[in-house]
């Protein structure tokens, strides 16, 4: 449980660097549902993925 919560909450941290960065890097991600979810439970590869869909879409 302890593992998940911290998977959560960086996956969460990330989310919010890469929008934070984004005026820098050109990168941003919406904040949404799917996105917050994405990162809640996925963590930081979950945002990977975010990231990589957008590019690609």
């Amino acid at each position: 449980m302890k593992g998940f919560l911290l998977s959560a909450v960086l996956g969460l941290v990330a989310l919010a660097l890469v929008n934070l960065c984004g005026a820098y890097t050109g990168v941003t991600l919406p904040i949404n549902r799917l996105s917050l979810g994405a990162a809640g439970l996925l963590g930081i590869p979950g945002v990977t993925l975010l990231i990589l869909i957008n590019t690609l879409f």
